[in-house]
């Protein structure tokens, strides 16, 4: 088949296209980022993928995938993906406006036959617009003349390829021959199993994934700041109660999550919830946590240096997008601190050398570069520095440190290292 998937530069729809060359399709990546598109066409990955250096350089030896800006090629494919984001405004509410507009400019190039994927994180009613805007524009009959389908993405970041192939596809469908030819699509590549629901089932169960998440999130950095209330390590407790006992699934707690997704997800539902204070309450709660730490680093005299570890929005990623290491970062330096970001995976930052002499180090993001405290600690050269990691990412740590903050001395064997 020929498949043009629309956003194909980007961090959902690369690793797609890869794919879907992999399983022998013809693909197009429309992308108007056409810097991103000669990069690609090099046989460089503009972003981490797990393998996606591999399947890149399998993709363009067989020559079949395309990069392109041209939106001419959807009038010769087969099936045409659309995997461009969904941004808030300034209130959080999506803005539809990218959506509508490339869904208008699709429809003088749809033929009959075609398969159109939605296949963005979307609000409720999304593809009911979608649907509407095509029959109308191509007079066309979804179900007997064109097929759509909403299909939502839930892979990992970093680990899409892995995912896109391994896990349930959800395919919300208006009608059976929809259903039947996005099933045969995406079972060219599938190792498991479709899932029919109708497109708005679809639309809401992808957001309460995400919603769900975040708000477990939240509720695991509330009972640190319970703990922390009472002086006690919020990780011991949860470590001691989850050990051989399946009825406490909380999360660790942590001060940097939510990210390009989770984050924004359920403001679109928010309106459509009869009790909407639980997610309210949760943005606060995960959104206040670099406040938090600055507020407490204030209570420590002496500070002048603080060194923030990790700026991507998790670990292990090249993604900055929504991280709260950036708002921490502008808190502390509004309060007159002397800032130093390191991260391995983003240009731009320090190296792990500008640590040196720093009174403070705020593990924001427990990169595996960051894992060995006392790497860290040799950096630093000061016994009296506070180290802040609420993850309990430092094993040393983990179970001994205040609410997750230590000064170096506290470390066990601490004079072998840190000055």
């Amino acid at each position: 088949m020929k498949v043009c998937v629309i956003g194909g530069g980007g961090r959902i729809g690369l690793p797609m296209c890869l794919v879907l060359a992999e399983a022998g399709h013809t693909v197009y990546g429309l992308d108007i980022n056409e810097e991103n598109n000669q990069l690609i066409m090099s046989g460089r990955m503009p972003f981490y993928e797990e393998q996606g250096e591999e399947y890149l350089k399998r993709a363009l030896s067989a020559g079949r995938l395309f990069m392109t800006s041209d939106i001419s090629c959807v009038k010769s494919s087969d099936v045409i993906m659309i995997t461009i984001g969904t941004p808030p405004d300034e209130h959080l509410r999506p803005v539809m406006t990218p959506l509508t507009n490339l869904i208008k400019q699709l429809c003088p190039l749809l033929q009959t036959g075609q398969l159109v994927i939605l296949r963005s994180t979307v609000p409720p009613g999304t593809t009911d617009r979608v649907k509407t805007l095509i029959e109308e524009r191509t007079k066309l009959k979804i179900g007997r003349e064109i097929f759509l389908v909403f299909a939502p993405e839930r892979a990992v970041q970093g680990q899409a390829i892995k995912e896109i192939r391994t896990l349930p596809q959800i395919i919300g469908a208006y009608d059976e021959n929809s259903y039947e030819r996005a099933k045969d699509f995406f079972l060219t590549f599938l190792r498991s199993d479709c899932i029919r629901l109708t497109p708005l089932e679809a639309e809401i169960g992808k957001l309460l994934t995400n919603l769900t998440r975040y708000v477990l999130f939240a509720l695991a950095n509330e009972c640190y700041l319970i703990a922390e209330s009472f002086g006690v390590n919020i990780n011991k407790i949860i470590d001691a109660y989850s050990k051989d006992y399946p009825r406490f699934g909380l999360p660790v707690p942590g001060p940097n999550v939510g990210g390009p997704c989770l984050y924004k997800d359920g403001w679109f539902l928010i309106e459509s919830i009869p009790y909407n204070e639980l997610y309210s309450v949760a943005f606060r709660i995960n959104e206040g946590m670099p406040t938090q730490i600055a507020k407490k680093i204030q209570q420590h005299p002496g500070i002048r240096k603080v060194a923030i570890l990790g700026m991507t929005y998790k670990a292990n990623s090249d993604d900055p997008r929504y991280s709260l290491s950036f708002r921490l970062k502008k808190q502390l330096r509004d309060l007159g601190y002397e800032v130093v970001t390191v991260d391995p995976h983003l240009s731009g930052c320090a190296p792990l050398s500008a640590i040196e002499g720093s009174d403070a180090v705020v593990l924001m993001t427990p990169h595996d570069e960051f894992k060995n405290l006392r790497r860290i600690m040799d950096f630093v050269r000061n016994r009296d520095c506070l180290y802040v990691d609420i993850w309990g990412a430092w094993s040393e740590m983990r179970h001994r440190s205040k609410a997750g903050y230590f000064y170096g001395k506290d470390v066990p064997d601490a004079d072998s290292g840190g000055g």
